[in-house]
């Protein structure tokens, strides 16, 4: 199963937009505010029912709509979901494609684990239909991830696992080592029910790994988890899953250099699944394909998909500064005390005040990279009023 496109008229902040999808990586960038989250909450109505306060009204339409084709198993279906609510209070009735809701998992930006002590191993947790397509609105809970992680282990060492629930029990030991070989599962403590981890600086408790690490983590645990929960019989190996997976901000807690492997750890943990995901990330978008990414931006209140350019190589052999300017939108990389500082540099320049230029360069000197070619550059414009008495 996965979206093949999704018409968004008068919801949120965006009045007419029209997306069409890749069926394995999307990845929406642009501005605070310009409705990346709008999109991914659209998506997941599309498979929902029931009453939600999260998607409003646009304010200046009469009513909002969300089209949306899926493909499931090669038959296209299509759903329209329209409501008119737009005060935070009110509450709209949706009605869309909730009996495919067990393929659609959400990831919302809230993936911060803080430890949990575990008293005792609890069993897995059914999910009906109406659970799942509440939780397309809502987004799924990791709060029990470790609980699902130190149940397969424990079973894992004595034959009482399914095929499928072994396959991603391994699936899930060998993701310790996903965004650095420096780290493997190592042990589940008996006494004390906590999950341990080889890392460059010994044995450590999986609470003490990075933030980012958990994050990662969290994301591949709780698919695995949720489709295990929703598929209990006959089962489901993870690595066969071929619904679809949302994420609010992918690169959450995550440094730039794993920013850039994430998705493409998820696309080979997950290779028939379709993501589509949101990112403030340039290092996101440097490593992803071209088709890969739907640039979203906005002028005078529209918002629209904006064009980018068609390459064979994506933006591989872009700068992060071009992905910020060519892609996301970023009209000026720079503080504005750097604007403040050139703009005075320039003023003495063209006035040919020796004395302001200086200054100004003095300025800038310092503040600019100690390997920037800038400096160069402003050497020359100062050379030539050096003489000017």
């Amino acid at each position: 199963m996965w979206v093949k496109r999704i018409e968004i008229s008068g919801v949120g902040g965006i009045q007419e937009l029209l997306l069409e999808f890749d069926d394995h990586i999307n990845i929406l960038c642009g501005p605070n505010g310009i409705g990346k989250t709008t999109i991914l909450e659209s998506v997941a109505h599309a498979f929902s029912a029931g009453q939600t306060t999260i998607l409003k009204r646009h304010a200046k339409s009469e009513s909002s709509k969300i089209d949306a084709t899926v493909c499931v198993d090669s038959q296209d279906h299509t759903v329209v979901i329209v409501f008119k609510e737009f005060v935070p209070s009110q509450h709209a009735q949706i009605h869309a494609l909730h009996q495919l809701s067990a393929k659609l998992i959400s990831l919302k930006v809230n993936r911060t684990l803080d430890y949990r002590p575990l008293n005792s191993i609890e069993k897995d947790t059914k999910k009906e239909l109406p659970q799942t397509y509440a939780e397309a609105r809502q987004g799924v809970s990791l709060a029990d991830v470790k609980n699902w992680f130190v149940n397969r282990y424990l079973f894992s060492k004595h034959a009482n696992l399914s095929d499928s629930q072994f396959a991603n029990y391994e699936l899930a030991r060998s993701s310790f080592s996903a965004l650095s070989k420096d780290f493997t599962f190592s042990r589940v403590d008996p006494s004390t029910l906590e999950i341990l981890v080889n890392s460059p600086s010994g044995e450590i408790y999986y609470e003490y790994l990075s933030s980012g690490f958990k994050s990662c983590l969290s994301i591949i645990f709780g698919i695995i988890k949720e489709l295990e929960f929703r598929f209990p019989s006959p089962g489901i190996v993870a690595g066969e899953f071929d619904g679809v997976v949302l994420i609010d901000e992918v690169e959450l807690h995550l440094h730039p250099e794993w920013q850039a492997t994430v998705l493409p750890v998820l696309s080979h943990k997950f290779p028939k699944a379709q993501f589509i995901c949101s990112t403030h990330s340039p290092h996101v978008i440097q490593a992803a394909q071209r088709h890969q990414i739907i640039a979203i931006e906005g002028e005078q209140g529209v918002v629209r998909q904006r064009p980018l350019p068609n390459s064979p190589f994506g933006f591989r052999g872009w700068t992060i500064e071009e992905v910020l300017v060519d892609v996301m939108g970023m009209s000026d990389l720079r503080t504005s005390e750097y604007r403040a500082a050139t703009r005075a540099f320039e003023r003495a320049i063209d006035s040919e005040d020796r004395v302001a230029a200086e200054e100004s360069f003095k300025v800038l000197d310092e503040m600019l990279h100690p390997e920037s070619h800038l400096r160069k550059m402003f050497l020359l414009q100062l050379s030539a009023v050096a003489g000017v008495p």
